[in-house]
């Protein structure tokens, strides 16, 4: 038969005999008193610390070589940490300067701090507006002459510039981030609309069920006197349901506004390079010109256009949409008129400030009329 290996951690023996010199390891140590320099230097006892690592060190062996030699020199350890108890004694000596010499044991990786970031570099726009309404302007110039600025834009209608291929990873996080953001926003809009809605509808009608039975039977209720009140749709749960489509609406239409003030700024860009582009193409095509004639050969017609030109001499043959870009910013903006309030320039809770409140008081008839007209026709059914 033949022998098998030897485990130390399935022989019970051996376990019983470590754990018990580990314990006493870990008791003597703990009952030497360190210096001051060690102790502020190390958060724990260092030498309990050591006793620690050499034991999960030393845990894998099966050689009966190795786990004798440690064994043994535990066992010597012990009763070197018996002797170094008194403070005079050249044990006590050996391991002080043992721990001084010995430089501090490195901490593990969740301890480890985590590398420090580079400093953010600082945005290519800027916003300069003191409203709601943004306006971008860039906060540094790109000097490369070879670069060509190309104006591109998501399919949600986020602009951003094309500088080279391939695209940055830092500009296509960004891109997608933010276009995340959006596509988030109007989900919640169309959950509300599509979802909560019916639900708040159907919550009305209950409400209103109760009430009018309770009239009928003699009982004071005051959802059913506010039923018939002309401020009933502001304590209605489709009144709250409104208000949270109102308030996604309103998001939507501020992040848009921001991404079409972003690209405005940008197209300013990529038009001041072209025209300096030209100005040098220009001045290039001259000196040819001026070179050919002195040759003898005829220069180009001056006349001529080239596709580009040609249309963009011309009026866009689309129709124009009269409608306000932005409603919900341009309501806010005459109902503070109207009141005389000046907003400040940041709002610590939006849902308490005069913009909200502003949006809400220039809504109410158009959220009213809707809640009593889905009220009627709610009616008309049963």
């Amino acid at each position: 038969m033949h022998r098998q290996p030897f485990v130390p951690a399935r022989n019970s023996r051996h376990r019983i005999a470590a754990l018990s010199l580990y314990r006493a390891l870990l008791r003597s140590a703990g009952k030497i008193v360190l210096p001051n320099d060690l102790q502020t230097q190390l958060s724990r006892n260092a030498i309990q610390h050591v006793i620690r690592k050499r034991f999960a060190d030393n845990r894998p062996l099966t050689s009966f070589r190795l786990v004798y030699a440690s064994m043994v020199a535990g066992y010597k350890f012990l009763s070197l940490f018996s002797k170094a108890l008194d403070q005079t004694s050249p044990e006590y000596t050996q391991i002080t300067s043992q721990l001084r010499s010995s430089r501090r044991p490195a901490l593990s990786p969740r301890d480890q701090s985590p590398p420090q970031r580079p400093p953010a570099r600082e945005p290519f726009l800027m916003n300069i507006s003191q409203n709601d309404s943004p306006h971008y302007v860039p906060n540094y110039t790109l000097h490369s002459k070879k670069r060509t600025l190309n104006l591109c834009a998501t399919a949600d209608g986020q602009p951003f510039l094309r500088l080279k291929k391939p695209q940055p990873r830092s500009l296509s996080k960004m891109i997608g981030r933010k276009g995340m953001v959006f596509q988030k926003k109007i989900i919640k809009c169309v959950e509300v609309d599509e979802d909560l809605k019916q639900e708040a509808a159907l919550e009305d009608q209950w409400e209103g069920l109760v009430a009018a039975q309770m009239s009928k039977e003699g009982l004071s209720v005051e959802e059913y006197h506010a039923a018939n009140d002309s401020h009933w749709p502001s304590s209605s749960y489709s009144w709250s349901v409104q208000l949270s489509k109102l308030w996604w609406e309103w998001q939507l239409e501020k992040m848009w506004q921001d991404w079409v003030a972003r690209g405005e700024a940008l197209n300013r860009i990529v038009e001041q390079q072209k025209s300096r582009t030209q100005g040098r193409g220009s001045a290039s095509s001259t000196v040819v010109s001026s070179s050919l004639s002195a040759r003898g050969n005829p220069p180009a017609v001056q006349g001529s256009k080239t596709a580009p030109e040609r249309n963009s001499t011309g009026r866009p043959n689309v129709s124009v949409f009269s409608a306000a870009p932005f409603p919900f910013t341009e309501a806010i903006d005459a109902e503070l008129r109207h009141l005389k309030i000046l907003p400040p320039k940041r709002e610590v809770d939006p849902f308490i400030g005069p913009r909200w409140n502003a949006l809400v008081r220039s809504q109410t008839p158009r959220l009213s009329g809707w809640i009593r007209g889905q009220a009627k026709r709610d009616r008309g059914y049963f």
